[in-house]
Protein backbone atom coordinates (compact mmCIF):
# COMPACT_ATOMS: atom_id res chain seq x y z
CA UNK A 1 0.00 0.00 0.00
CA UNK A 2 1.35 3.16 -1.05
CA UNK A 3 2.33 5.83 1.58
CA UNK A 4 -0.99 8.43 0.34
CA UNK A 5 -3.45 5.62 0.44
CA UNK A 6 -1.54 4.35 3.74
CA UNK A 7 -2.34 7.75 5.06
CA UNK A 8 -6.29 8.27 4.01
CA UNK A 9 -6.50 4.71 5.94
CA UNK A 10 -5.34 6.05 8.97
CA UNK A 11 -7.33 9.13 8.83
CA UNK A 12 -10.74 7.51 7.95
CA UNK A 13 -10.06 5.23 11.21
CA UNK A 14 -9.33 8.55 13.35
CA UNK A 15 -12.56 10.13 12.15
CA UNK A 16 -14.93 6.90 12.77
CA UNK A 17 -12.47 6.50 16.69
CA UNK A 18 -13.26 10.38 16.96
CA UNK A 19 -17.08 10.29 15.76
CA UNK A 20 -17.59 7.72 18.24
CA UNK A 21 -16.09 9.27 20.93
CA UNK A 22 -18.20 12.49 20.15
CA UNK A 23 -21.39 10.12 19.83
CA UNK A 24 -21.09 8.76 22.79
CA UNK A 25 -20.30 12.53 24.68
CA UNK A 26 -22.95 13.41 23.49
CA UNK A 27 -25.24 10.47 24.44
CA UNK A 28 -24.01 10.95 27.76
CA UNK A 29 -25.12 14.53 27.68
CA UNK A 30 -28.15 13.60 26.47
CA UNK A 31 -28.78 11.53 28.88
CA UNK A 32 -27.74 13.95 31.62
CA UNK A 33 -30.27 16.60 30.11
CA UNK A 34 -33.17 14.31 29.88
CA UNK A 35 -32.40 13.29 33.80
CA UNK A 36 -32.37 16.92 34.64
CA UNK A 37 -35.29 17.61 32.89
CA UNK A 38 -37.32 14.07 34.42
CA UNK A 39 -36.24 15.77 38.16
CA UNK A 40 -37.29 19.46 37.05
CA UNK A 41 -40.88 17.42 35.81
CA UNK A 42 -41.01 15.50 38.93
CA UNK A 43 -40.10 18.76 41.71
CA UNK A 44 -42.72 20.73 39.28
CA UNK A 45 -45.46 18.22 39.35
CA UNK A 46 -44.61 17.97 42.91
CA UNK A 47 -44.53 21.29 43.81
CA UNK A 48 -48.06 21.99 41.79
CA UNK A 49 -49.57 19.04 43.24
CA UNK A 50 -48.74 19.12 46.95
CA UNK A 51 -51.36 21.82 47.54
CA UNK A 52 -54.10 20.27 45.76
CA UNK A 53 -53.32 17.19 48.18
CA UNK A 54 -53.04 19.38 51.03
CA UNK A 55 -56.87 21.07 50.15
CA UNK A 56 -58.13 17.55 49.47
CA UNK A 57 -57.13 16.23 52.72
CA UNK A 58 -58.76 19.41 54.03
CA UNK A 59 -61.53 19.06 52.83
CA UNK A 60 -62.21 15.54 53.78
CA UNK A 61 -61.51 16.40 57.40
CA UNK A 62 -63.96 18.95 57.15
CA UNK A 63 -66.50 16.25 56.05
CA UNK A 64 -68.02 13.38 57.77
CA UNK A 65 -70.63 10.36 56.31
CA UNK A 66 -74.16 10.36 58.30
CA UNK A 67 -75.84 7.10 59.18
CA UNK A 68 -77.55 6.71 56.09
CA UNK A 69 -74.49 6.72 53.91
CA UNK A 70 -74.95 10.78 53.03
CA UNK A 71 -71.57 13.24 53.18
CA UNK A 72 -72.19 16.11 55.36
CA UNK A 73 -69.69 19.37 56.21
CA UNK A 74 -69.69 19.68 59.21
CA UNK A 75 -68.67 23.12 61.47
CA UNK A 76 -67.09 23.11 64.29
CA UNK A 77 -65.84 25.78 67.16
CA UNK A 78 -64.27 24.48 69.64
CA UNK A 79 -63.03 27.38 72.78
CA UNK A 80 -63.02 30.09 70.22
CA UNK A 81 -65.72 32.36 68.34
CA UNK A 82 -65.61 31.64 64.42
CA UNK A 83 -67.35 33.14 61.25
CA UNK A 84 -67.94 30.73 58.38
CA UNK A 85 -69.36 30.98 54.62
CA UNK A 86 -71.81 28.78 53.59
CA UNK A 87 -71.93 28.09 49.59
CA UNK A 88 -75.01 29.87 49.13
CA UNK A 89 -73.33 33.13 50.99
CA UNK A 90 -74.93 33.00 54.24
CA UNK A 91 -72.70 34.20 57.14
CA UNK A 92 -72.69 31.96 60.63
CA UNK A 93 -71.28 32.90 63.74
CA UNK A 94 -70.60 29.84 65.60
CA UNK A 95 -69.82 30.70 69.51
CA UNK A 96 -67.38 28.07 71.46
CA UNK A 97 -68.38 24.42 71.29
CA UNK A 98 -70.97 24.60 68.80
CA UNK A 99 -72.08 22.64 65.46
CA UNK A 100 -73.42 22.97 62.30
CA UNK A 101 -74.08 20.08 59.69
CA UNK A 102 -75.10 20.56 56.03
CA UNK A 103 -76.37 17.67 53.51
CA UNK A 104 -74.80 17.53 50.83
CA UNK A 105 -76.76 18.82 48.53
CA UNK A 106 -76.88 22.07 50.69
CA UNK A 107 -78.18 24.89 48.27
CA UNK A 108 -79.26 22.98 45.69
CA UNK A 109 -82.22 21.13 46.60
CA UNK A 110 -82.84 22.28 49.69
CA UNK A 111 -80.67 24.60 52.80
CA UNK A 112 -81.46 21.68 55.31
CA UNK A 113 -79.02 22.37 58.57
CA UNK A 114 -78.65 20.57 62.06
CA UNK A 115 -77.17 22.56 64.79
CA UNK A 116 -75.90 21.64 68.64
CA UNK A 117 -74.78 25.04 70.51
CA UNK A 118 -75.03 28.75 69.79
CA UNK A 119 -75.03 31.00 66.82
CA UNK A 120 -75.93 34.30 64.97
CA UNK A 121 -77.05 33.87 61.70
CA UNK A 122 -76.78 36.00 58.76
CA UNK A 123 -79.08 34.39 55.98
CA UNK A 124 -78.95 34.46 52.26
CA UNK A 125 -81.92 35.10 50.91
CA UNK A 126 -83.58 32.72 48.44
CA UNK A 127 -87.11 32.70 48.55
CA UNK A 128 -87.21 29.09 46.20
CA UNK A 129 -84.82 27.52 48.93
CA UNK A 130 -85.71 27.95 52.61
CA UNK A 131 -83.16 27.68 54.83
CA UNK A 132 -84.39 25.15 57.71
CA UNK A 133 -82.59 24.04 60.89
CA UNK A 134 -83.09 20.98 63.07
CA UNK A 135 -81.78 22.19 66.69
CA UNK A 136 -82.66 19.02 68.46
CA UNK A 137 -86.36 19.85 69.62
CA UNK A 138 -87.12 22.60 67.39
CA UNK A 139 -87.38 23.62 64.39
CA UNK A 140 -86.26 27.64 62.62
CA UNK A 141 -87.30 28.31 59.05
CA UNK A 142 -86.29 31.29 57.25
CA UNK A 143 -85.99 32.89 53.62
CA UNK A 144 -83.61 35.47 54.37
CA UNK A 145 -82.38 37.52 57.58
CA UNK A 146 -80.61 37.74 60.95
CA UNK A 147 -81.31 35.81 64.02
CA UNK A 148 -79.64 34.34 67.09
CA UNK A 149 -80.37 31.04 67.98
CA UNK A 150 -79.28 29.47 71.30
CA UNK A 151 -80.34 25.76 71.75
CA UNK A 152 -77.36 24.73 74.15
CA UNK A 153 -79.04 27.12 77.11
CA UNK A 154 -81.58 25.35 79.74
CA UNK A 155 -83.93 27.82 78.08
CA UNK A 156 -84.14 27.31 74.55
CA UNK A 157 -84.19 31.13 72.64
CA UNK A 158 -84.44 32.67 68.97
CA UNK A 159 -83.89 36.10 68.74
CA UNK A 160 -84.78 38.01 65.56
CA UNK A 161 -82.78 40.94 64.49
CA UNK A 162 -84.38 41.29 61.08
CA UNK A 163 -86.82 39.54 58.57
CA UNK A 164 -89.13 36.91 59.83
CA UNK A 165 -88.80 33.88 61.49
CA UNK A 166 -91.12 30.43 61.77
CA UNK A 167 -90.28 28.34 64.79
CA UNK A 168 -92.25 24.89 64.80
CA UNK A 169 -92.25 23.57 68.57
CA UNK A 170 -94.21 20.72 69.71
CA UNK A 171 -96.68 21.01 67.22
CA UNK A 172 -97.03 24.89 67.65
CA UNK A 173 -96.09 27.42 65.03
CA UNK A 174 -95.03 30.94 66.15
CA UNK A 175 -93.84 33.50 64.00
CA UNK A 176 -91.69 36.68 65.19
CA UNK A 177 -91.00 39.91 64.07
CA UNK A 178 -87.83 42.01 64.16
CA UNK A 179 -86.96 42.56 67.89
CA UNK A 180 -88.71 39.53 69.23
CA UNK A 181 -87.49 36.96 71.09
CA UNK A 182 -88.90 33.28 71.48
CA UNK A 183 -88.09 31.32 74.84
CA UNK A 184 -89.09 27.98 75.61
CA UNK A 185 -87.96 26.90 79.23
CA UNK A 186 -86.76 23.97 80.98
CA UNK A 187 -90.13 22.61 81.30
CA UNK A 188 -91.56 23.12 77.82
CA UNK A 189 -93.12 25.94 78.24
CA UNK A 190 -93.17 28.57 75.14
CA UNK A 191 -93.36 32.71 75.86
CA UNK A 192 -92.27 35.68 73.15
CA UNK A 193 -91.21 39.14 73.83
CA UNK A 194 -89.92 42.18 72.69
CA UNK A 195 -87.06 44.76 73.25
CA UNK A 196 -88.10 47.79 75.20
CA UNK A 197 -87.93 50.18 72.40
CA UNK A 198 -90.63 48.00 70.00
CA UNK A 199 -93.60 50.54 70.01
CA UNK A 200 -97.03 48.17 70.37
CA UNK A 201 -100.07 49.47 71.37
CA UNK A 202 -102.06 48.26 74.16
CA UNK A 203 -105.89 47.85 74.82
CA UNK A 204 -106.25 49.19 78.48
CA UNK A 205 -110.06 50.18 78.04
CA UNK A 206 -111.74 49.22 81.64
CA UNK A 207 -108.74 47.51 83.21
CA UNK A 208 -107.19 47.54 86.62
CA UNK A 209 -104.01 48.76 86.69
CA UNK A 210 -102.10 45.62 88.03
CA UNK A 211 -103.48 43.68 84.94
CA UNK A 212 -102.09 46.61 82.72
CA UNK A 213 -98.95 46.00 84.18
CA UNK A 214 -98.72 42.35 83.60
CA UNK A 215 -99.37 42.78 80.26
CA UNK A 216 -96.56 44.53 80.22
CA UNK A 217 -94.45 42.45 81.97
CA UNK A 218 -95.29 39.60 79.81
CA UNK A 219 -94.54 41.88 76.71
CA UNK A 220 -91.51 42.81 77.12
CA UNK A 221 -89.91 39.73 79.46
CA UNK A 222 -89.39 42.44 82.36
CA UNK A 223 -90.40 42.74 86.50
CA UNK A 224 -91.56 45.95 87.24
CA UNK A 225 -92.50 46.59 90.89
CA UNK A 226 -95.11 49.54 92.08
CA UNK A 227 -97.55 50.23 95.31
CA UNK A 228 -99.77 47.88 95.41
CA UNK A 229 -102.71 49.91 96.67
CA UNK A 230 -102.85 51.01 93.04
CA UNK A 231 -103.37 47.30 92.24
CA UNK A 232 -107.38 47.56 91.66
CA UNK A 233 -107.76 50.67 90.15
CA UNK A 234 -109.08 51.54 86.83
CA UNK A 235 -107.31 52.65 83.74
CA UNK A 236 -109.31 53.12 80.77
CA UNK A 237 -108.01 54.11 77.04
CA UNK A 238 -105.51 52.62 74.34
CA UNK A 239 -101.91 53.41 74.42
CA UNK A 240 -99.07 53.19 71.80
CA UNK A 241 -95.90 53.28 72.18
CA UNK A 242 -92.73 51.53 73.31
CA UNK A 243 -92.14 50.67 77.03
CA UNK A 244 -90.85 53.68 78.28
CA UNK A 245 -93.86 55.74 76.84
CA UNK A 246 -96.53 53.15 78.00
CA UNK A 247 -95.45 52.98 81.69
CA UNK A 248 -95.02 56.50 82.25
CA UNK A 249 -99.00 56.88 80.68
CA UNK A 250 -100.50 54.57 82.89
CA UNK A 251 -98.57 55.93 85.96
CA UNK A 252 -98.99 59.43 85.12
CA UNK A 253 -102.39 59.80 86.97
CA UNK A 254 -100.94 58.35 90.47
CA UNK A 255 -98.56 60.75 89.93
CA UNK A 256 -96.23 57.58 90.18
CA UNK A 257 -92.43 58.20 88.33
CA UNK A 258 -90.13 55.47 86.31
CA UNK A 259 -86.82 54.21 88.41
CA UNK A 260 -84.83 51.50 86.27
CA UNK A 261 -83.62 48.90 88.79
CA UNK A 262 -82.21 46.99 86.53
CA UNK A 263 -82.18 46.38 82.57
CA UNK A 264 -84.96 43.93 83.55
CA UNK A 265 -86.51 45.50 86.44
CA UNK A 266 -88.37 48.79 87.00
CA UNK A 267 -89.52 50.21 89.96
CA UNK A 268 -92.92 52.88 90.11
CA UNK A 269 -93.40 55.13 93.00
CA UNK A 270 -93.88 58.09 94.42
Amino acid sequence: MDFKNQWKLVKDENRKMKDSADQRIWNGLESKIKSRNSTKRILWAAAVLLPLFTMMTLFFTGNEMNSSGHQQMVFRTEKIQKEFTLSDGSIITLEPESELKLTENFGKKTRNVSFKGKAFFSVAKNKALPFIIDANGFKVKVLGTKFLLDQRSEDKKVYLKEGKVKIDYKGHTTFLLPKETWLADKDGTEKHFYDQDVVRTFDFNEMKFGQAISQLEKTYNISITYPQHYKENIIDGDITGDLGKVIKTIGFPFNLKTRKESENHIILEK
